[in-house]
């Protein structure tokens, strides 16, 4: 007997309806996954922070011991913070899939100033592993101010350099330049790392929500492969680019492409 049309369209219909229940599971899967790895990585600096105050407090540690602690608990509290605000872009993300709730007022922003401070904040990370982060100032310190909202572009910035120190081997260096293009009048920074490979398969990949590559999850099993996911949103929110490359010399580089006056009179300007 051949199915009459009605018996097609309820076909289709519980197809797609079964595809909905699948990919509806898929996100709830991925959302609490996503909650446990930023409670577990939230947790581990909370806790060391906790232990250090108490050394600090019960007088456990010489006076030169004690300035290692108070520099290991800014590098936590770094971390913890950089994790919270990542966890509120994310949540931000799943309820409005533009981040217009985030929208910022444009500011005139010093990219070479803005990288220093956060290689500044990345750093007491780095000396744990004997990794210097390097900020080359020439030609960068040269190029046009950027109209970005800082917040978010220093969020980007703040994901690529944990990245790269979480990803680099010891005893290496993090090298942070940048050089302003007046044909395309955009500016672009580079921030290279010695550390994890990059196949070139998964160098668009990366930026995929969720996306970890195999040498990532052996090195660090807990991450949640949101940062450069987050990076790549609101570098489109900016019209502008990211990309990842490897070099001759085997450094992996994440590149982002900012315009220097694109956003002009697209949004309000503090």
């Amino acid at each position: 007997m051949v199915p009459d049309e009605t018996d097609l369209i309820a076909a289709r219909l519980e197809k797609e309806n079964q595809q909905l229940r699948e990919q509806l599971d898929r996100l709830n899967r991925e959302r609490i996954e996503y909650l446990q790895n930023v409670a577990h990585q939230l947790v581990a600096p909370l806790n060391a922070i906790k232990w250090h105050i108490e050394n600090l407090t019960e007088a456990r540690v010489s006076v030169e011991r004690g300035r290692k602690v108070l520099r290991s608990v800014y590098s936590q509290a770094t971390l913890a913070v950089h994790l919270a605000k990542n966890f509120a872009l994310m949540s931000n993300l799943e309820a409005d899939h533009t981040l217009s709730a985030l929208r910022e007022p444009l500011q005139v922003v010093d990219l070479c100033k803005l990288l220093v401070n956060l290689a500044d904040d990345f750093q007491p990370q780095g000396w744990d592993k004997n990794i210097q982060i390097i900020v080359k100032n020439h030609p960068l310190e040269k190029a046009t101010d950027v109209l970005v909202m800082r917040p978010l572009v220093g969020q980007v910035f703040s994901n690529i350099i944990e990245n790269a120190t979480k990803y680099a081997k010891k005893s290496s260096d993090i090298v942070i330049e940048g050089v302003h293009n007046p044909t395309r009048d955009m500016v672009s920074v580079t921030v290279w790392n010695d550390g994890i490979p990059l196949a070139p398969a998964d160098a668009n990949r990366i930026f995929e929500r969720g996306y970890r590559t195999q040498e990532a999850k052996n090195l660090y099993p807990a991450g949640t492969g949101f940062g450069l996911y987050i990076a790549k949103r609101i570098i489109a929110l900016h019209e502008g680019e990211i990309s990842a490359s490897t070099d001759q010399r085997g450094r992996v580089g994440f590149t982002v492409t900012l315009s220097v006056r694109g956003l002009e009179g697209k949004a309000r300007e503090q």
